[in-house]
């Protein structure tokens, strides 16, 4: 695994995919970490495969599955005059909206 010295002269270990699977686990793929902000990388083999950067995660039965969501850009020429520009800008105000209703419901 990658180490880099911080400030203090001290050796921090990166999170990555490279740090082997346990003995215990079968050897079925590379081993990804969750750092300590929850956030995962997954490699970039699989995230070119599926061309997606967003995924949905569902928990079944003792494991967790990450389904690909197809950008909206994968809709293009679907339908004809499809404006993604408005339909973005669209979402992005609905969700300020949202957050404004819920900052003055809390504020209250």
């Amino acid at each position: 695994m990658k180490q880099k010295i911080q400030k203090s002269g001290r050796t921090k270990k990166n999170s990555g995919v490279s740090e082997p699977a346990a003995g215990y686990l079968p050897d079925t793929g590379p081993v990804v970490s969750i750092d300590s902000t929850g956030r995962m990388v997954l490699p970039k083999k699989i995230r070119d495969h599926y061309g997606a950067t967003r995924f949905m995660v569902r928990e079944t039965e003792g494991h967790i599955e990450l389904i690909p969501v197809p950008p909206l850009s994968s809709l293009l020429g679907i339908l004809p005059g499809l404006d993604l520009e408005a339909l973005y800008r669209d979402h992005d105000r609905e969700v300020d909206e949202e957050d404004a209703d819920d900052r003055s419901r809390n504020s209250g």
